[in-house]
């Protein structure tokens, strides 16, 4: 009995090995469609270009990815997926020659989650520094700088839109959110200097979580362990078990945000149409 215990933990342990390395490498691996894809390719038809650049929320393999939506909206466009899951905006600036090589007709911009998660507190920052290899640790001074150093550098391309971040949990007065609130002050302020058009995904999205039918079960949690329980829990449970981001979402209590960061469907979804409705216009 004893060593039939021991083979079982064994097959138990070797199985959670495989699982973990499966889900680490689907979250590893980068967008489909990115401005090295287009860049090599041979077939350029005059097509509309129009990158979307960002951090996982774009990048859409941790919970849903609105760009894959606006792929269905757009056919006989290109629609680039730039989205780097973790990317702080110094990290976007970093990669954005290839981007600019695209000559893209449209950008749609949504980066600050990182640098609000970083700069929230001392542990949040070091860990953000240590495992991005930043030259410095997030804070919302720097992200001033480093956003409006970004946009200067997509100065050329004729239609720019930057949107409003989504919430860090769905409490509105929780102390994540007022430190939030001030990334898409600024946001929208610099919109505003630099005559650039404003998507207000933030607003939207709380509009949404007013409408949740269930309580808030957690508020949320900075800290790292936490952190990766429940990412790494709702994406087993979404590639392993095939539940939806909506359903994890349900089962954490949580509406549009499936572990109080990343997006299900229904929070996609919302920053889908607003995109969808400025490039129709645009």
């Amino acid at each position: 009995m004893t060593n039939l215990i021991i083979l079982v933990l064994i097959a138990v342990s070797i199985l959670v090995v495989v699982v973990f390395l499966y889900v680490s490498r689907i979250i590893s691996l980068p967008p489909e469609g990115r401005a090295v894809d287009y860049l090599n390719s041979k077939s350029k038809n005059n097509q509309r270009v129009i990158a979307c650049v960002g951090d996982s929320l774009t990048h859409g393999n941790i919970g849903q990815s609105w760009v894959d939506y606006l792929r269905k909206d757009f056919p006989n466009d290109v629609i680039l997926n730039e989205g780097i899951n973790g990317n702080t905006a110094w990290q976007v600036i970093q990669r954005v020659d290839p981007i600019l090589a695209c000559k893209p007709d449209i950008v749609i911009i949504m980066i600050g989650s990182n640098d609000a998660m970083g700069s929230f507190n001392v542990n949040s920052g070091l860990r953000y520094k240590r495992n991005n290899n930043l030259p410095e640790a997030p804070s919302f001074q720097k992200y001033k700088e480093q956003l409006a150093n970004l946009l200067e550098k997509l100065s050329d391309v004729s239609k720019v839109a930057i949107c409003t971040i989504p919430p860090l949990g769905e409490t509105k007065d929780s102390l994540a959110n007022l430190h939030v609130e001030k990334f898409n002050e600024f946001i929208k302020s610099i919109s505003k200097i630099n005559n650039i058009d404003l998507l207000p995904v933030s607003d939207s999205l709380w509009m949404d979580i007013d409408l949740r039918t269930y309580p808030l079960k957690r508020d949320y949690d900075p800290n790292g362990i936490q952190l990766m329980k429940r990412i790494f829990g709702g994406i087993f449970h979404h590639y392993v078990f095939k539940k939806s981001w909506n359903q994890i979402a349900k089962l954490k209590g949580q509406w549009i945000l499936f572990d109080q960061i990343h997006l299900n469907e229904t929070g996609a979804n919302i920053v889908h149409k607003i995109v969808k409705n400025y490039i129709s216009k645009s």
